[in-house]
């Protein structure tokens, strides 16, 4: 018989089956005990396996006074025990390497008085993406632009051997190419009218994402422009530029165009003659950047080209316009002009800090104007490097009103001291140098 006597159970509210004097009361548990001792550690695991290798380290080398060239390589730290000062050794920027023209990749189209394909239009219209038009060796007479807007190669059977002209001055762009991976080869390409609207182009390149754009092994007779280029990046190699045969007399004409580049650009091995009339003739002009909505980045070399005997004085190897971009490198390398009647490189209105340095090797010009090679006129803005080495002026003089832009003293670039009163201040680099490595950092 259950017991009814009030018992800690009742309080707890515990309802055993049997009973609650055999049923333990429920108690809430006491706080936690402080922690028992640390165990003794473990046995130490076995090593793992070798990393890599890594780089070699900066060489350090050091001596009293400052360090000549000979001394150490690029990268090197140099330590004055003299003074306690660190020099870190530089060397000139190496400008990309000249491109292979790439091989086309899809069918060979026969183009020619007798083949399938008797007009360049015919074969375009026909292409597709990888394609090799192949011209016969004959004069194709075009008298509208013939729009290239599949990426092909264009391609004749030698210069003088293949010639497409236009003698109509309505035909304002001859190609008119608007995708990438367009190849131009093996032709003379021939503008053959007097100006009408200052515009008209052989080839003309209007996409700012353009790439793999080459020009090579043509003949382009012009009487304005003769590439135009508003592109990412393009190579023009081995080609003959020359004045049209029925342009105008005194007419100022550019035989490459640029509006916008941002790949690795090159301009390499090619010949010009300036003719028109006594600096009439640009043979590259950088220009109408911020009206094609472009920039100027990457690289530009300009490389190995020369002025062939000409009639009349050239203008300018390149004049540059427009300094619109950043972190732009201009490399001027081994070209050679003979008849100048102005600075062969032209920075009208310089912006200097557009530049991430201009190189400036190998060249040989005459210097007739007494401006340098390169020449700073109007005004400009910010500074650069500069490196030159090996360059041959043949005239070793500033015309009246120039001076030095360079420090130290120099022919590489002059400026117009008569509209600028305060001189660019543009370090001056040798082939390599020790910079203080306080300025480096």
């Amino acid at each position: 018989m259950r017991n009814n006597k009030k018992t800690q159970c009742d309080v707890n509210r515990l309802l055993p089956p049997d009973g609650c004097d055999f049923f333990p009361p429920r108690c809430p548990p006491g706080p936690p005990g402080p922690p028992g001792p640390q165990g003794p550690a473990g046995p130490e695991g076995p090593a793992g396996p070798e990393g890599p290798q890594g780089p070699p380290g900066t060489p350090v080398l050091t001596g009293v006074g400052a360090p000549t060239c000979g001394i150490g390589n690029t990268g090197d730290l140099y330590i004055d025990l003299s003074t306690g000062n660190t020099f870190y050794k530089q060397e000139e920027p190496v400008p990309p390497e000249t491109r292979s023209i790439p091989a086309p990749t899809g069918n060979t189209l026969l183009v020619g008085s007798t083949q399938t394909y008797t007009t360049i239009q015919a074969a375009l219209t026909a292409a597709t993406n990888g394609d090799r038009l192949l011209l016969d060796a004959e004069t194709f007479t075009i008298n509208s632009s013939l729009n290239v807007n599949k990426s092909v190669t264009i391609e004749g059977q030698g210069k003088g051997a293949t010639t497409v002209i236009t003698s109509n001055n309505s035909v304002t762009f001859m190609f008119n190419v608007t995708v990438s991976n367009v190849v131009f080869q093996n032709m003379s390409i021939i503008q053959d009218f007097p100006s009408l609207t200052s515009n008209e182009s052989v080839i003309r390149v209007g996409n700012l994402l353009a790439i793999e754009i080459y020009v090579d092994n043509c003949e382009i007779s012009v009487c304005e422009f003769g590439v135009s280029l508003i592109a990412t990046e393009f190579q023009i190699t081995n080609c003959d530029f020359t004045y049209a045969p029925n342009a105008l007399a005194g007419n100022s004409y550019r035989y490459i165009s640029i509006a916008s580049t941002s790949g690795q650009s090159i301009i390499d091995t090619n010949t010009f003659v300036s003719d028109s009339g006594d600096t009439r003739c640009s043979f590259i002009i950088i220009t109408n950047v911020g009206s094609s909505s472009g920039t100027l980045q990457g690289d530009l070399v300009i490389r190995d080209n020369t002025q062939l005997t000409s009639p009349n004085t050239l203008r300018h190897l390149l004049v540059m316009e427009e300094f619109i971009g950043e972190n732009f490198g201009l490399y001027i390398i081994d070209n050679t002009t003979i008849s100048e009647g102005n600075v062969p490189v032209l920075l009208f209105g310089a912006n200097l800090n557009l530049f991430k340095f201009i190189a400036v090797y190998g060249n040989t010009v005459q210097n007739t104007d007494g401006k340098g090679l390169i020449g700073i006129d109007s005004f400009y803005l910010g500074t650069t490097d500069i490196f030159s080495s090996n360059n041959t002026i043949v005239d070793e003089f500033f015309a009246t009103g120039w001076a030095s832009a360079t420090v130290p003293d120099s022919f590489i670039v002059g400026y117009r001291a008569d509209d600028i009163p305060v001189p660019p201040n543009l370090p001056l680099n040798p082939p390599c140098y020790w910079l203080l490595l306080s300025e480096f950092i």
